[in-house]
């Protein structure tokens, strides 16, 4: 589907703007006039046969019909109506047929080839052979002054001028001046059996003339037309055509028009109820001669009317893509069915839009059936008027639009404004255009736009769209027509499913147009609900009262309002934090609360610097608890160090200006219902309006935006320094979603521990690092409690029970014992609790003073746990030295060796300790079932031994002896290392590891470990990566160069590699491969 910018070509001279629609408003006498030698002020498309037909002429079913049937009466077939009425319709068919007709009658086969899709050759006359008769009957007089006597200027008298001449005429002076009809004998005498052709436009306001200058004189012009048409009726080659509307619609809309007529022709005032009795009683006598005989055609069918327009108004139309368009169209249609018009769902409707194409079936129902209805409209010349205006704008601004809707019409444009206002009577809806729509002098409001503009702007439609101005300015458009009737007329307003219908497009669904008829609802100042109708209205809404009280307000009262909503993002009974409110100071931040504080920095503090805020506790104080600072930040709030784009700064003063802008809404709504009466309005009105409905949704509207701007967390990371995040929330009134959003974000980071988490053994393990490596070896739980709040390098705990749920889990799975000294003489505890005795029970109070935690290793080394089963860490060193001596030996002799060497160790420990150097590669395995195993023996070692548990019985071997035995394969492009000199090489290079692979390092380590790397209180750690990708490798560049400063290589310390298929060419390899052995 296409914009009709590139399927059509509008007139150059549209496009330029010199467009005349007058050139399409000719009269008959015009072209008649042309005919006659006398020459003509009008456009020569109208007179130049040739260009008529081919370039101005859209060939209707009506035109056809009338066409072919008085060319066929005229060569003779007496078959066809020798009387046609052409009932005044809009369209401009009715004059168009006439001149057709003209130009038929006098040029007949002469043009026939131009005229080919109006009428058959072989029906048409030669040129010259039929009279023409043509009477504009609006233009001609009634009465002819001669000297001192007044005489009558009749329609037979005009008739024998035309066909006879001024001698004809002369001699005739008697019957054609005189005011009663001569009768049949002068019809004789007038046609002696020609071939005529007689055109009678616009009867009924000649007839309404004549019966107002001569009494009687309705009767007289109905007896004319009684012989005129009898004579036709019964005479080959006389034809005759007269335009009249239907008895119903005579001069509906016109009689203000029709009262200046008649007192111009009878020289004194005729008021309104005069003039439609006049019109009444000629239009009923004739109509009453007429029906009898006439054969009624409208020129102009209305599933014509945009064909007709657009041959007029454009030189190429590509119908292909009509069809395309009305596809796309009936599509979003059957899926918003429910609430459009029954007439748009139908199959048939895309019928419609391909006949109205390039224009939407509703706007040409709105130009033709309301628009073109106003009296002073001037019918087809108006709404050409303002379609060549508004299909200049969509060039000229190269609008993206697949059909041109009611919508479309440029009401900013102030020659189009005032054609349309202007014309319909309404400029009192130029104030509404102005302050509501959008229009030439919105510009000079105080926003600077009008108040759908403004929605626009601050709800941007997807593809930039004016949807706001464009749904309003539909109703608005809709409400220039029928205001004097209001809501009694079927032609004001619009209802909703027409507004819905007349403004979607397959870009702006209805649903889209639904949501912005609604907001148009809650802030314009004009616009009016009523009876299932949108409507605009002179009078200002309880909107326009609001908009003036928020003109009044003092900053402060915006401010008060902003700050009183934002204590409500988070409530105060938060599980996790202690909230502080209004923070834009250190000061502002609560410490020594002993758990963690959530600031709510101020809307307005425009910038933070949340190292001060952290580090300090405002006067120049150092902060205690510097883990417990949690800061929640708006984007209105510059955070320092971040450096701003200029996008980013008009992103915050945008949200400053929503946020200042609904607040104002909010308070100048309340003081309206406060005191109703002090601006105008009574409580009842306001109360019928639905007002506090439209109020609960600006506060939660207000709650919602404040909620929203709060979108960056900031918090003391794992580094030490402090760490931003954004978070994502639906925004309210009670903090729960940002609560828990913000609890989230901190779990996926690892900086809070939850209850769920903190019996986890990979949290006891990472928390056991953190106690005996950052305290001491013995660490108080009042130390443990102390780092928890104070040490930024710490995460935070959800809440207060969580830490004893830490302790007890840890002593439960043998992480750590807990112990108690009565006395500082004391040897061993007197209080011991480890996984041995069966945990902490239920009534030991780990709030007292002195309890402290040691490892299990610590307490066996002090003899206070000597049941204690050693660590598998410890029992993995001890299996290596044992391979050490004996490079190929049975599982089950290892155990021996180790329980020999080491005392009670249980042989499920061992196992476990064989499987993690099977795993990490130091030692291969393998089954020996049959002899023949012994000879090719199937190698299980490195990543393929993740899930292999060894059996007693099965047999371990060292890579070395494997090889020399020649069970490794020279083409295995496996590859392991192992050593103290590769833990040097690593811990060196840590810092830089994650910078190799962004250079394009690409081993994939199936197995990576470091261990026994020394921590700075004494305490060891061991680093293993399983399966990690090149990704990951380049992922964890900051905890590589935090490992990198906080440990060091001891004697002690290993590190081993297993590649499972080792890249040729890759500096990360080569870094390995240069490591000592």
């Amino acid at each position: 589907m296409q914009s009709i910018i590139h399927t059509c070509e509008p007139r150059q001279d549209i496009i330029q703007g010199s467009f005349n629609p007058e050139i399409f408003t000719a009269s008959i006498s015009q072209v008649a006039s042309a005919y006659s030698g006398k020459g003509s002020a009008i456009d020569s498309i109208y007179t130049d046969a040739e260009a008529f037909f081919k370039e101005a002429t859209f060939p209707t079913e009506g035109l056809r019909r009338v066409v072919r049937d008085v060319m066929g009466r005229l060569n003779g077939d007496n078959s066809k109506p020798a009387i046609h009425r052409l009932e005044t319709a809009f369209g401009g068919g009715k004059t168009h047929t006439l001149i057709a007709l003209t130009h038929l009658s006098h040029r007949g086969s002469d043009i026939a080839s131009a005229a080919a899709d109006v009428v058959e050759a072989e029906v048409l006359q030669p040129a010259g052979s039929v009279d023409v008769v043509a009477v504009a009957c609006d233009e001609m007089p009634v009465i002819a002054p001669s000297g001192e006597k007044v005489l009558a200027y009749t329609l037979w008298g005009e008739m024998a001028l035309k066909l006879g001449g001024e001698s004809f005429y002369n001699d005739n002076i008697k019957e054609v001046t005189s005011a009663a009809f001569p009768g049949q004998y002068f019809l004789e005498r007038m046609f002696e059996g020609r071939k005529v052709l007689i055109m009678l436009d616009e009867l009924a306001q000649y007839a309404t003339r004549y019966e107002a200058a001569h009494t009687g004189g309705g009767e007289q012009i109905s007896a004319f037309l009684m012989a005129l048409l009898g004579y036709a009726r019964t005479h080959s080659g006389v034809s005759v055509v007269l335009t009249l509307a239907s008895q119903s619609d005579a001069f509906q809309g016109q009689t203000g028009m029709l009262q200046g007529v008649l007192s111009s022709t009878l020289g004194r005032d005729v008021d309104e109820e005069e003039a439609a009795a006049l019109a009444q009683r000629a239009s009923q006598s004739i109509m009453s001669v007429v029906k009898r005989d006439a054969t009624t055609t409208v020129p102009v069918r209305p599933t014509e009317i945009s064909r007709v327009l657009a041959r007029r108004l454009f030189t190429k139309i590509n119908d292909a893509d009509a069809s395309t368009t009305a596809a796309a169209y009936m599509e979003m249609y059957k899926r918003s069915g429910s609430q459009l018009p029954d007439t748009a769902t139908r199959d048939d409707y895309s019928k419609s839009i391909v006949a109205n194409y390039p224009f939407h079936p509703s706007f040409i129902a709105y130009l033709t059936n309301k628009l073109a209805s106003a009296e002073s409209f001037q019918g087809t010349r108006g709404v050409l008027r303002v379609l060549a205006m508004a299909i200049r704008t969509i060039w000229q601004k190269r609008m993206e639009i697949p059909l041109v809707h009611t919508s479309h019409l440029n009401m900013a444009n102030p020659d189009l404004a005032d054609e349309l206002i202007g014309r319909t009577g309404a400029n009192d809806l130029l104030t509404v255009l102005n302050a509501d729509v959008g229009g030439a002098d919105s510009s000079n409001l105080e926003m600077g736009v009008s108040v759908a503009q403004n929605l626009d702007r601050n709800n941007p439609h997807p593809q930039g769209l004016p949807l706001y101005e464009w749904t309003w300015k539909t109703v608005f458009l809709h409400s220039l027509i029928g205001r004097g009737e209001g809501l009694s007329s079927n032609v004001f307003g619009i209802t909703f499913a027409d507004a819905l219908l007349e403004v979607a497009m397959p870009n702006i669904p209805p649903s889209q147009v639904e949501a912005a008829l609604k907001a148009i609802s809650n802030e314009a100042y004009y616009l009016r609900a009523k009876d299932g109708r949108f409507y605009a209205h002179t009078d200002p809404t309880e909107a326009r009262i609001v908009s003036t009280i928020k003109q009044g307000l003092q900053p402060d009262d915006v401010e008060e309002q902003l700050t009183v909503v934002a204590r409500k993002v988070v409530s105060h009974n938060s599980p996790t934090f202690q909230v502080a409110q209004d923070v834009s100071a250190p000061e502002h931040v609560p410490d020594k609360t002993g758990r963690p504080v959530l600031a709510i920095v101020r809307l307005d503090a425009n910038k933070v610097d949340p190292t001060d805020m952290t580090t300090t506790a405002g006067n120049g104080q150092p902060r205690l608890e510097q883990n417990n600072v949690f800061m929640l930040v708006p984007e209105t709030v510059q955070v320092a160090g971040d450096t701003w784009s200029e996008d980013r700064v008009k992103k915050s003063q945008y949200r400053k200006d929503r946020l200042n802008d609904v607040a104002r809404t909010v308070i100048a709504m309340r003081r309206l219902q406060s005191k109703p009466e002090d601006y105008g309005m009574s409580a009842a009105k306001l109360q019928d309006s639905g007002f506090t409905a439209k109020l609960k949704e600006r506060e939660m509207a207000l709650q919602t935006s404040v909620a929203q701007a709060y979108d960056t967390i900031l918090f003391p990371g794992a580094s030490g320094q402090v760490a931003q995040k954004s978070i994502k929330q639906a925004g309210g009134e009670g903090g729960m979603s940002v609560d828990e959003e913000i609890r989230r974000v901190l779990t996926e980071e690892g900086e809070l521990i939850t209850a769920e988490a903190a019996a986890t053994q990979s949290m006891l393990l990472q928390l056991g690092q953190l106690i005996f490596g950052s305290i001491s070896q013995t660490p108080s739980l009042e130390q443990i409690r102390n780092q928890f709040n104070q040490n930024r390098r710490w995460p935070i705990l959800d809440n207060q029970r969580v830490l004893e749920q830490i302790i007890r889990s840890g002593v439960e799975k043998g992480q750590w014992c807990l112990y108690r000294m009565e006395s500082s003489e004391s040897t061993k505890p007197e209080h011991f609790h480890s996984r041995e005795t069966g945990g902490i029970p239920l009534d030991v109070n780990l709030s007292e003073k002195g309890w402290k935690l040691v490892s299990e290793q610590g307490a066996k080394q002090r003899g206070w746990n000597p049941e204690a089963e050693p660590a598998v860490e410890q029992v993995t060193q001890w299996v290596e030295q044992v391979m050490t001596e004996e490079p190929c030996t049975k599982v089950k002799e290892v155990i021996a060796k180790v329980q020999e060497k080491h005392g009670s160790v249980q042989n499920s420990t061992v196992l476990q300790a064989v499987d993690n150097v099977v795993q990490t590669g130091r030692v291969y395995t393998y089954e020996v079932r049959e002899p023949s195993d012994e000879d090719n023996p199937n190698l299980i070692y490195g990543s393929s031994a993740m899930f292999h548990q060894t059996q007693e019985d099965d047999m371990l071997v060292t890579p070395a002896t494997a090889a020399e035995k020649g069970w490794v394969q020279p083409e295995d492009t496996r590859y392991t290392k192992q050593g103290h000199g590769l833990a040097i090489a690593l811990h060196k290079q840590l810092n830089k590891i994650s910078s190799l692979y962004s250079r394009g390092a690409t081993t994939e380590p199936d197995t990576l470990r470091l261990a026994y790397l020394h921590l700075p209180g004494g305490g060891k750690l061991n680093l293993d990566l399983i399966n990690a990708t090149s990704k990951d490798m380049k992922a964890l560049s900051e905890l590589f160069e935090v490992l990198a400063d906080l440990t060091t290589v001891g004697d002690d310390s290993q590190a081993m590699i297993d590649i499972q298929n080792a890249p040729e060419d890759c500096a990360f390899l080569d870094l390995v491969k240069q490591a000592d052995d």
